[in-house]
């Protein structure tokens, strides 16, 4: 690996100054040329003749030629040291940034790569105590690390790529110039990957630390990608991943092998990916050789890998194969429809028509020791569109037709399939149900965002919102396709998938004055299936958390319209605000109770735990309101930003944490600790602050009524929404 010190010292004028002077070698050789044939050839020619001559001729022509290779191997050095000047050069600004960075926040960058926090309020018992201090500064430090590895991948990528290339001699003789030295560095690593991949046997451990470092330095690079899925072919490509996942029996791997796997796991995918989106603004059309690629993975996907011939049977399917490294990276949209399309085809030409992929994933087909990837190909193909949300909205409102008969892919997934259970059919021991990667594949439909992506809000198309509302009205139409275990393990996706719509949820309770706006097209949710869906999927603790703080944030900033407009009365319009959250909290509070002592699915501890890992809601419940208020999806700006996020986030650390875990508190956990009270004052609280930053002139006198009207409204929302979900359930 290139070090940082070499790097970032290192002198790249030289190498500028070689990449120049062989750029202008080809138009001194193709003067050599014309010189060669005016001075020479066309001087004799015409005056010699004879069996001398017609061999003088034919060496001279063959020397005329040589000039041509000399320019061309010229030209193609120049541009080679040029790229490799380009990459050097890039790769020591970034890590003159990245250092600069570090040392402005307070961390010290060793030679040898480590990462020390030299920040001095560690010094202060003080500052130190700082609730998130600690939380902040690791995050900044690992984003750091990881920023200055890919610097240093990316550095040592190109000039080893660089080093080979210039030692190559394609033509085999070096009497000889050579016409087929590389132009880019692209095309050397390509090269690289694809033999490595082809190769017959098993990779070293060196061979694997080589593969991983070229995928790992170009596996966004388009070029790269296309180059190395094309040369390796996509049979190859799964033959090859199912070997280095599945070594012989009895093969020991130490944790450094193991950590070695997965990264390529996840470079492969990201790699793959990357070549099928390569050709999606190429003029002309598709790729011929991606979609030829593409075509034989689809293929390749129908037949079953042995990555041990004489221990049969021993690898997985080429379905599984693909869905494994497809859980990485951006993948193209139509090759992800046809994929989907071919794997519910199999499914439901399967083992009892889709409702046993047990049997038809399982036996004999086994993941190798290394426990890398997952048997049922569902879940990776979930989550690939769950990183892709354009394949994703399009996939799930669309259906597939199979022999002759129509098959809707949400309805396929959501309610005729059968999903396996554990870790060995979702690859993922902290979520053995593969409902879960179908949560994250909802989200990403729902929202135009991956399910994992923490960015700006995406305004919302009218596809999605449909999308929105036909899930709503699913599981709210059959509350036990998201109740029952493992089904539950739906509820924190269609949380968020609920916190995202939130404006179209507090819209559809109350909105007599056409206040709340959606962001972006409406869901237009039923009240009729929006409240059984609401209290079904409340009950999980993260999606409770990401539900109240989205409607605390909903309201927080209609409240701050309100008091921005011009209302002739102000009272009434704060009120219709206020109570649709209030309905809000009310199911949630009732919802809360059913899950601790009728499902015994979560206790206090785990709701109040969710707040710790739930608050990124109250933010994006707040951009998403703003950019609805103000018609465009900006970043939060302002004071807004300043109160409200804080505000919001300790009304609700102050709603969720409560003690009922004891029966003989239940009864007063129905009155006031399920959040009558807190939401109460948090609407009250929500409309001071409104009122204070919207610069509106009001006496203490008429706050005090407002924010009492408005409190009044939240409680009266809340016992209307508790009322109503326990009347619903039977309580």
């Amino acid at each position: 690996m290139v070090s940082i010190p070499y790097l970032d010292k290192a002198d790249l004028a030289p190498l500028a100054d070689a990449a120049a002077s062989w750029a202008a070698l080809p138009a001194k050789y193709e003067a050599l040329q014309r010189e060669f044939e005016q001075r020479v050839i066309n001087h004799l020619r015409g005056h010699w003749d004879g069996d001398a001559a017609d061999s003088a001729f034919v060496t001279m022509g063959k020397a005329r030629t040589e000039y041509e290779n000399a320019a061309t191997e010229a030209e193609r050095i120049g541009k080679l040291l040029q790229d490799a000047h380009g990459e050097f050069a890039a790769s020591q600004k970034q890590l003159h940034t990245l250092l600069d960075e570090a040392r402005n926040d307070h961390y010290k960058v060793y030679d040898d790569g480590r990462v020390e926090d030299v920040d001095p309020r560690w010094d202060s018992p003080t500052a130190s105590a700082s609730p998130g201090l600690a939380e902040e500064r690791k995050k900044k430090l690992d984003s750091i690390v990881s920023r200055l590895t890919r610097v240093l991948e990316v550095a040592t990528a190109a000039d080893e790529a660089a080093s080979s290339a210039l030692e190559r001699d394609a033509n085999g003789d070096s009497q000889s110039f050579n016409t087929s030295v590389y132009t880019t560095l692209d095309s050397v690593e390509a090269d690289q990957a694809s033999a490595l991949m082809n190769k017959k046997g098993r990779l070293s451990d060196a061979e694997i630390t080589k593969l991983n470092l070229l995928l790992s330095a170009n596996k966004n690079d388009p070029e790269f990608s296309r180059e190395f899925a094309v040369k390796t072919g996509g049979e190859n490509m799964l033959s090859k991943y199912n070997e280095l996942m599945s070594p012989p029996a009895g093969t020991t791997l130490s944790k450094a092998q193991l950590a070695q796997l997965k990264q390529l796991k996840a470079n492969l995918g990201t790699t793959i990916g990357t070549a099928t989106t390569s050709d999606d603004h190429r003029k002309g059309g598709p790729d011929p050789e991606i979609t030829k690629f593409q075509n034989d993975l689809l293929k390749a996907g129908q037949r079953d890998f042995n990555a041990n011939p004489t221990e049969s049977p021993y690898g997985l399917s080429g379905y599984q194969l693909t869905s494994s490294l497809m859980s990485e990276g951006k993948w193209d949209r139509d090759f992800l429809q046809d994929y989907g399309d071919a794997l519910i085809t199999a499914e439901k030409n399967g083992a009892n028509g889709g409702q046993n992929p047990d049997a038809y994933w399982g036996y004999p087909r086994t993941l190798g020791t290394t426990n890398i990837g997952a048997l049922d190909p569902m879940t990776g193909f979930m989550d690939a569109l769950g990183h892709n949300p354009d394949a994703s909205t399009e996939f799930l409102t669309s259906d597939a037709t199979i022999d002759g008969e129509k098959v809707d892919h949400l309805d396929y997934l959501l309610k005729d399939r059968h999903w396996p259970e554990g870790p060995g059919y979702t690859g993922d021991p902290a979520n053995p149900s593969g409902y879960n990667n179908l949560g994250h594949a909802m989200e990403s439909a729902t929202s135009g965002r991956a399910f994992d992506d923490d960015g700006a809000p995406v305004k919302h198309t009218p596809e999605r919102a449909a999308l929105m509302k036909e899930v709503v009205d699913t599981i709210g139409g059959d509350p036990s396709l998201a109740s029952d275990s493992p089904r539950d393990a739906l509820r924190d996706s269609l949380g968020n998938m609920t916190a995202e719509y939130m404006a179209d949820v507090q819209a559809s309770i109350a909105n007599e004055q056409g206040t709340i706006k959606p962001f972006g097209a409406d869901a237009h949710l039923d009240m009729g299936t929006l409240e059984p869906f609401i209290s079904t999927v409340g009950r999980d603790p993260d999606a409770y958390v990401a539900i109240t703080e989205a409607s605390q944030a909903n309201t927080a900033i209609w409240m701050q319209e309100v008091a921005k407009g011009g209302s002739s009365d102000l009272n009434a319009a704060m009120e219709n605000v206020a109570y649709p959250g209030g309905v809000v909290a009310g199911i949630l509070s009732d919802s809360r109770d059913q899950a601790i002592f009728e499902e015994h699915s979560a206790s206090d501890k785990d709701f109040n735990d969710a707040v710790a890992t739930g608050d990124k809601w109250a933010g994006r419940g707040l951009g998403m309101a703003v950019g609805a208020a103000t018609g465009t999806a900006a970043p939060i700006v302002g004071t807004i930003a300043g109160w409200a996020v804080e505000d919001i986030q300790a009304m609700v650390v102050e709603q969720v944490q409560k003690d009922t875990t004891d029966e003989a508190k239940r009864e007063a956990a129905t009155k006031y600790a399920e959040g009558w009270a807190a939401v109460g004052k948090s609407s009250a609280e929500s409309v001071r602050e409104a009122v204070e930053h919207s610069g509106r002139q009001m006496t203490d006198e008429n706050l005090n009524v407002l924010a009492g009207s408005v409190e009044q409204a939240a409680k009266s929302g809340h016992a209307a929404g508790a009322t109503w979900n326990s009347s619903v359930n039977g309580r």
